[in-house]
């Protein structure tokens, strides 16, 4: 039992080691090193299409392209839409002891879009991931056991993984109360179900190794509104300026945790240790608003930025990672331009191109350091030759964090592809 003790305190005080930081040998597997802590990493929410400009997608909307972005665009919906996403993103991590790089395959977000009054009344629902949490962090480490003369040198290491995150379901309506102005509400049901394990490895000592895994579970009631204003002619004619808001209300999770534990293959409840509980974690109000202008259906340009006021976060299960959390801002520009309108018939005016940079500073401080990120992206978009559907692939790079304070910077790769599937249940007449 003596010796069963010590793992249980080792494997815990493993845990406590565990934070933002990739110290000594730590090394980031599966995705983003930050996403181990709170609830893990946000994630965007717009479609390919306004992540490829480096926006959010509350200022603007496509007719053939569905979008969550903005409630309010579900107003302007005249077919049936339906969106599908995928997405690979490669992740090279440096701290000061070095490099490790990584892939990460991950599925986005889901999407039906109908018209309940084609063009004026429309209804969307969703299933969206909000967070993720996916990483791997390795420590070796080597203590002395006994005291004086009788003491043992132990070496071991601990391995901590993490899987899951927040998800959204969501369904909601939006009303084109004209031509110029479009509101939108939607409520949503979020979700959270998050693993961490963490295994302790003796590998030149009588110990047996030791694992246990805090399961973490919760879920509660969301609303989000939108509004999106439409200014024809404002400098020329058929130009046209949009201006979209939209906010997500604070939500509060009902969250509860266990925690299990195994010594080989004898089964071991580690819970009077560890403790199993119930709490609250508290999540924060998100704003985001932007203007886009079309001199022409040829050519828009965006500039969108968000709010989430994550200062006030609250996890009943990790008061300590409280302290760590800021308010979060970011900004991003972007253009699209789309040749084909012309009616040129060459080979490369056939696709759809888009092109933006964004800045995020982050929710996380950590040491005095803010965790931001830059990011510049790209995109094309197929049309289908016998539909309205396409295909849209965007492109990203950017830089997070920093190597300073024993943290990680680390350069991202991304590779998102969505299908727009359109005209799903209202086939667009010959003759308007």
């Amino acid at each position: 039992m003596k010796k069963l003790a010590l793992i249980v305190t080792l494997l815990v005080f493993g845990t406590s080691i565990a934070s933002a930081q990739t110290t000594g040998d730590a090394k980031a597997k599966s995705g983003s090193v930050y996403s181990q802590i709170g609830i893990g990493y946000p994630l965007g929410i717009g479609n390919s299409a306004a992540q490829s400009m480096g926006l959010l997608g509350v200022s603007f909307n496509e007719t053939f392209v569905g979008t969550i972005a903005n409630p309010a665009h579900w107003g302007n919906t005249v077919y049936g839409l339906g969106v599908g996403e995928i997405g690979v993103n490669s992740y090279n991590a440096t701290d000061a002891t070095g490099s490790v790089t990584n892939s990460n395959f991950s599925v986005g977000q889901f999407q039906l879009q109908l018209p309940i009054i084609r063009g004026e009344l429309g209804v969307s629902g969703s299933f969206t991931p909000i967070t993720e949490s996916k990483f791997r962090i390795y420590e070796e480490q080597t203590r002395v056991i006994g005291d004086g003369f009788q003491g043992e040198t132990l070496d071991f290491n601990i391995e901590n993984r993490g899987s899951g995150g927040l998800n959204r379901a969501e369904l909601g309506l939006g009303w084109r109360i004209n031509s110029n102005i479009s509101v939108g509400y939607a409520t949503s049901l979020y979700f959270l179900s998050m693993d961490d394990s963490y295994v302790a490895r003796f590998p030149q000592s009588p110990y047996r190794n030791a694992n246990f895994t805090i399961e973490t579970s919760g879920h509660s009631f969301g609303h989000r509104l939108g509004t999106f204003i439409r200014l024809p002619n404002v400098l020329k004619e058929d130009d046209q300026l949009g201006i979209g808001a939209t906010v997500d209300l604070p939500v509060e999770l009902n969250a509860e945790r266990k925690q299990t534990g195994t010594v080989d293959n004898g089964a071991l409840n580690l819970t009077k240790d560890l403790q199993n509980g119930e709490g609250p974690i508290k999540l924060p109000m998100k704003v985001s608003g932007g203007v886009s202008y079309s001199p022409s259906n040829l050519l828009m340009i965006g500039l969108e930025g968000l709010y989430e006021g994550w200062s006030g976060y609250e996890n009943d299960f990790k008061p300590s990672e409280d302290q760590l959390f800021v308010d979060r801002y970011k900004m991003g520009l972007g253009v699209q331009y789309f040749p084909y309108v012309t009616g040129s018939n060459k080979f490369l005016s056939s696709f759809k191109y888009r092109a933006g940079a964004s800045y995020d500073t982050g929710h996380l401080d950590i040491d005095g350091q803010r965790i931001n990120t830059l990011k510049f992206a790209f995109g094309i978009g197929i049309r289908s030759p016998r539909s309205n559907s396409s295909i849209d692939l965007s492109f990203e790079y950017g830089i997070r964090g920093t190597e300073t304070s024993s943290l990680a910077q680390e350069n991202i790769w991304g590779v998102r592809l969505t299908l727009n599937l359109a005209e799903l249940m209202f086939f667009r007449p010959k003759l308007q």
